[in-house]
């Protein structure tokens, strides 16, 4: 179990090194707001605006939300860029300092720097994870939330061939279709590693920027297998199974800030985000998932209630 990410690493890590380097002085948001230079007598780190970016999914942009308006009720000026893309977008984004902070999930950032971790539990990944960051990066204390990448296949599917396992799935994967957001084709924990550690090598990939063709493609059987976030209603909604994963494959993944170093010189800053970080848990993640995703209410209102809730804001 401990050498399983060895397998795939080597290879995903030259790319994601290479990804990350190239244009790292491009704007890839083009026109985000850079920092603002200090006023006399202020330090940099303690009057630079933060702008806080998101990937592009529900629960990103929440947790967002909640840290940008956690730092103003603490009286650090801030903004966000709400969904940006994927990590390898934000990330850039990060590095050349469009944004200055992001809502993280803490093993696939450890995977992203480092695919050949050996770590396995969340303390292990805590560890690791400051040790492969690059230097102008800093993640902050990880939160009890997490939010799980998993694999789900219909009630009917499961019963009909006996699956719920990711071991299992070597039993139908050269005749059945995977599907999951277009960045999973070459993470640790996509086909790649299906293929490596658990023998399944799937008849094809279908990428699916969006939830609902993704979903509906399931329900209908175009599809098989497909990766959803532990936090997603859909899951219980639809009557999913959510496949074991013996090997742990998929890292435990912590929501966790990842800011750049000047952020994480900013004591007022650091405290107001760790202060929400201490009060989030798993269960309000999934609901304020839910009030967006099934209520259509506005991110940044569901996070300043939640903040007003915890008397964070």
């Amino acid at each position: 179990m401990k050498t399983k990410q060895a397998f795939i690493g080597v290879g995903l890590g030259i790319a994601a090194l290479l990804f990350t380097a190239c244009g790292a002085n491009n704007n890839p948001l083009g026109d985000a707001t850079s920092p603002q230079p200090a006023q006399p007598g202020q330090t940099s780190a303690a009057s630079a605006p933060v702008v806080v970016g998101s990937a592009d999914f529900t629960e990103s942009k929440i947790l967002a939300e909640i840290y940008s308006q956690a730092l103003k009720a603490k009286g650090v000026e801030s903004s966000t860029k709400l969904g940006i893309g994927s990590r390898e977008i934000y990330i850039k984004a990060l590095q050349d300092q469009s944004i200055s902070a992001v809502p993280e999930y803490t093993g696939n950032l450890l995977l992203h720097f480092d695919p050949s971790a050996t770590a396995t539990t969340a303390a292990e990944v805590d560890k690791a994870l400051p040790d492969v960051l690059p230097s102008d990066l800093k993640s902050l204390k990880s939160s009890a939330a997490v939010n799980q990448d998993v694999y789900v296949v219909t009630k009917e599917f499961s019963a009909q061939h006996d699956i719920t396992s990711l071991e299992d799935l070597q039993k139908i994967a050269a005749t059945s279709t995977l599907g999951g957001p277009p960045e999973l084709a070459k993470r640790a924990y996509g086909p790649p590693g299906l293929e490596t550690i658990y023998g399944a090598k799937f008849k094809a990939f279908v990428p699916y920027p969006k939830y609902p063709p993704k979903i509906s493609d399931l329900d209908s059987n175009k599809i098989q297998v497909a990766t959803f976030f532990t936090t997603d209603a859909v899951i219980a909604e639809k009557g999913y199974i959510q496949l074991e994963d013996p090997q742990s494959m998929i890292l435990p993944q912590n929501v966790v800030p990842l800011v750049r170093s000047d952020v994480a010189e900013n004591q007022t800053a650091v405290a107001a985000l760790e202060a929400v970080q201490a009060a989030l848990t798993t269960e309000e993640l999934m609901e304020l998932d839910k009030k967006v995703d099934n209520d259509r209410q506005d991110p940044g209102q569901v996070a300043g209630e939640w903040l007003t809730s915890k008397s964070l804001a």
